[in-house]
């Protein structure tokens, strides 16, 4: 297929997967803010907390009783930063993670029974690159990665601040808290925020605003 049309198809498939995903998890941030606002935005023991919400605290594995900090979990992730990188991972969906196991953001598992071996492993590593259903458990798996792992802490330091500024959450910028996503480091992020900028991707944050 020509590199165009793959891409293309790579985009009009993954988008609104990702859109969907993130409308899911706004309806979740809208239902938890309403709630501590009812509570005057003061910290509540957990023994008080609504069933659904003890429920979204087992989802983001979240401990604390501060609200505030559960919201910063309970967020999504730039349209524009999740297709930069399925492109980057998944070689715009083509790479055989993707066609065997619908894994198009490179994500690590030790688990054997979903994890598909990478062919250029080094003989003392053990990772292996997990392995999904569909492309939605992929998409899923993903954001709840950046929201709940420590290793994003700064991802989501950095879109809290473009909350509180009321700014758009842009993937550029996001990206720039990346660098323990790949080994690559800088040079990942580098190619992260080029795919967004030559493929216009930036438009799709801007629904969000």
């Amino acid at each position: 297929t020509p590199v165009s049309a793959r891409k293309d198809l790579f985009i009009k498939v993954l988008l609104p997967i990702v859109f969907l995903e993130n409308e899911n998890i706004l309806k979740k941030r809208k239902k938890i803010l309403q709630w501590w606002t009812e509570m005057d935005g003061e910290i509540v023991g957990k023994e008080f907390w609504p069933d659904w919400l003890l429920e979204i605290c087992k989802e983001y594995s979240f401990e604390e009783e501060n609200v505030g900090n559960l919201l910063m979990r309970v967020d999504i992730i730039p349209i524009s930063m999740a297709l930069s990188q399925a492109a980057i991972e998944s070689g715009w969906g083509s790479s055989r993670y993707a066609r065997e196991g619908n894994a198009i953001f490179g994500q690590y598992t030790f688990d054997t029974s979903v994890g598909l071996i990478p062919k250029e492993r080094e003989s003392d590593k053990k990772h292996l690159i997990r392995k999904f259903n569909n492309l939605s458990d992929s998409v899923i798996s993903y954001i709840k990665n950046l929201n709940t792992h420590d290793a994003y802490n700064s991802f989501r330091e950095q879109r809290k601040k473009l909350r509180m500024d009321g700014d758009i959450l842009d993937g550029v910028i996001l990206s720039e808290t990346l660098t323990n996503y790949s080994e690559r480091k800088d040079e990942y992020i580098k190619d992260v925020k080029e795919i967004i900028m030559k493929n216009n991707f930036k438009k799709f944050d801007k629904v969000y605003n």
